[in-house]
């Protein structure tokens, strides 16, 4: 794939910086029984990264979801939960879910409801990376980088243990697979 249809637009040490500017919007909003609940699969280590920036350090659950898979080609039409997936107990407690990328909204709608059905009696959203294109109501409260992307783009947060290097890049939508 050539270099201008691929762009790195974030290096590790450009998304560690993402990471310790969402820790300082977060920092706030935690209390004791705040929980960070990552979207498998990048929002678990997204969330893990972010818990250990706050103080108190929030536990970190997860959630499947299944929409895209790893090589972002699209799986579903609507995001799939994975109910038996969820570690940790939302019941009575305040939770932020955490996302690699909001674009139309669609993964953090299911995920929110789910979530709120479940039990939670606050939701908040956290996302590295946010684009436009929302088609659900559904914004993030703390948010690492807007980026303005063509739609026929994707945005691809690349987050160990995934990839080798964290970093941001986008990459043409032809050249997905």
């Amino acid at each position: 794939m050539s270099d201008a249809r691929k762009q790195l637009i974030a290096e590790a040490a450009d998304v560690e910086r993402l990471y310790d500017d969402m820790a300082v919007q977060l920092a706030p909003k935690i209390a004791d029984d705040t929980l960070l609940v990552g979207l498998r699969r990048r929002g678990v280590p997204i969330a893990e990264a972010l818990a250990a920036r706050l103080d108190p350090t929030p536990t970190v659950g997860e959630l499947g979801l299944k929409r895209y898979g790893d090589d972002l080609s699209l799986l579903h039409d609507i995001p799939q939960v994975d109910e038996e997936s969820l570690t940790v107990d939302v019941r009575d407690r305040h939770v932020v879910v955490v996302d690699d990328v909001l674009y139309t909204g669609e993964s953090l709608l299911r995920a929110t409801c789910f979530l709120r059905a479940a039990g939670a009696v606050k939701i908040q959203v956290a996302v590295l990376c946010e684009r436009a294109g929302r088609t659900m109501p559904v914004a993030a409260d703390v948010v690492g980088c807007r980026l303005e992307v063509m739609p026929d783009w994707v945005i691809h947060c690349l987050v160990p243990p995934f990839e080798e290097a964290l970093g941001i890049e986008v990459v043409h939508a032809e050249d997905v697979h």
